[in-house]
């Protein structure tokens, strides 16, 4: 029975014996699936998080700011032990599924508790409970990623085919994000008897938060139970060693040695610290910046839509029309210059006036082809990191899939923590005005508004600008990637 899931989880062979490397659209959606918890996860950290505690329970931003940070460095300094247990795990459910089970509960749990404190807390109070729910979503959401992202390059060597692959875990991460923030700007957060603008009614979130539970645990169950049939064809751990800090150093010592793989690690530095600055200030600015009601934030979710469609269709196409790296940097280029450009515009007096059906239609218009950028980037980064796995096996002789994983998502998790605390310590330094629980805000100082703006839009572009810098450094190509895969096929088969 073994031999036979083997059988049919395994690529089937073609002239070089690594396998064809097609992966069946059944394989694609049931590893895309569990993207829906870290798109809801995403949308909510990034867009509601602060913005709930500092806007609708009145900790300050610096407060806020400092519980991200803390959160995201602890989650960032655990990923590398998940994935170095995730690639020397050995059970008869293989080494990735064990840890995606055990995820689902716990980032449930703590998601849902997360947006429901017990009312009355002081700020040292509240300050804590969102330090401690938010490292408690996030590592159990690295539990379930680190294992899942390692799967790619397990699934499949070809070149293409893992930029599809990461297509359809973009595209289930986006949907999961969006349907989210759908339910928050149309339903979960009404108005209520005091305030009229939903996103400040605490009763919403208790609700909406319950909801994200449900679509977080069932995601992350229905990825692992979907793909479950498919370990026995995944690479198997190497020889058994005790886990120990020398070879867990050793391990990302040998990653980071690795110059394809060490210049995405600093470009997705650089681009989750902008990535969290701008995300953090996103609903700030389209509040209080383009004063939007909530009703017009709504306008917003069908350009998600519409990006996330564009950026997933075209990813591999242009991949396959003028490689990765190249495709990457065009895309990051255009974001760059097209991203802070209506800020500059408006503080420049260029754009229509704030409640015009134009200012609206511009703003979404814009939000659907940034979003495209991103994603397709998003997804071509994912891709070249599975081809650095190859090289690495070719430099070292061991494929370090989690290690690889995790290591990225170390950097990154540690600058989107950066981030988040100057985007709120930024808050506190133009004396953003906050509400006392339950009460609408006061009225924001004239000249409050334009601050954001000059904060957030020439912040962008350096950090982004950074961030292309070193992703141009990149250097493996097709070319040389095939080249690898020809001198794996003529070594002994690695243990």
């Amino acid at each position: 029975m073994d031999e036979e899931l083997r059988a049919a989880a395994a690529p089937a062979p073609d002239a070089g014996g690594r396998g064809s490397g097609r992966v069946p659209l059944s394989t694609k959606v049931a590893y895309g699936t569990g993207s829906v918890a870290e798109g809801v996860k995403d949308a909510a950290f990034k867009t509601f998080l602060l913005f709930y505690y500092n806007q609708v329970l009145g900790l300050p931003g610096w407060m806020g700011g400092a519980a991200g940070a803390i959160a995201l460095l602890v989650d960032a300094a655990i990923d590398p032990f998940i994935g170095s247990m995730s690639d020397a795990t050995r059970t008869r459910w293989g080494r990735r599924h064990p840890w995606m089970y055990a995820a689902a509960l716990p980032m449930a749990l703590g998601f849902r508790l997360l947006f429901d404190p017990p009312s009355g807390l002081s700020n040292a109070q509240l300050f804590a409970w969102l330090a401690f729910f938010s490292v408690v979503v996030r590592c159990s959401m690295s539990l379930y990623s680190i294992p899942s992202n390692s799967m790619v390059a397990e699934l499949t060597p070809d070149y293409d085919e893992r930029t599809s692959l990461l297509a359809f875990r973009y595209l289930f991460g986006w949907t999961g994000a969006v349907a989210i923030t759908l339910l928050a700007y149309l339903w979960l957060m009404a108005p209520g008897a005091k305030l009229a603008d939903g996103l400040r009614n605490p009763a919403g979130y208790a609700p909406w938060s319950a909801v994200g539970a449900c679509m977080i645990g069932g995601a992350i169950l229905a990825s692992a139970l979907g793909t479950h049939r498919l370990i026995p064809g995944l690479k198997a751990p190497p020889a058994h060693q005790p886990f120990s800090l020398a070879r867990l150093r050793g391990e990302i010592g040998e990653a980071l040695g690795n110059p394809s793989y060490r210049t995405l690690v600093v470009a997705s530095v650089f681009a989750s610290v902008a990535g969290a600055f701008n995300d953090v200030f996103g609903l700030y600015l389209n509040t209080y910046f383009w004063e939007f009601r909530p009703e017009q934030l709504a306008a917003f979710v069908p350009a998600l839509v519409v990006g996330v469609t564009v950026g997933v269709v075209v990813a591999r196409p242009i991949s396959v029309r003028f490689d990765k790296r190249h495709a990457a940097l065009a895309l990051a280029t255009a974001a760059i210059l097209v991203g802070p450009l209506p800020i500059f515009l408006r503080l420049a007096g260029l754009m229509p006036e704030n409640g015009s059906a134009r200012l609206l239609s511009i703003l979404v218009a814009h939000a659907a082809f940034m979003v495209a950028c991103a994603v397709s980037v998003g997804i071509l980064i994912g891709s070249m990191i599975s081809d650095t796995i190859d090289q690495n096996e070719l430099l070292h002789g061991s494929r370090r899939e989690g290690i690889f994983s995790s290591a990225i998502a170390f950097s990154a998790k540690a600058a989107t923590g950066v981030g988040t605390f100057l985007a709120g310590s930024a808050l506190d330094l133009v004396h953003f005005p906050r509400p006392s629980p339950g009460e609408a805000p006061p009225p924001i100082a004239p000249g409050q508004a334009d601050a954001l703006g000059w904060i957030v839009g020439p912040g962008l572009f350096g950090l982004w600008l950074v961030t292309l810098l070193f992703l141009s450094r990149y250097r493996l190509s097709r070319a040389e990637h095939a080249r690898i895969l020809e001198e794996l096929e003529r070594r002994p088969a690695v243990a």
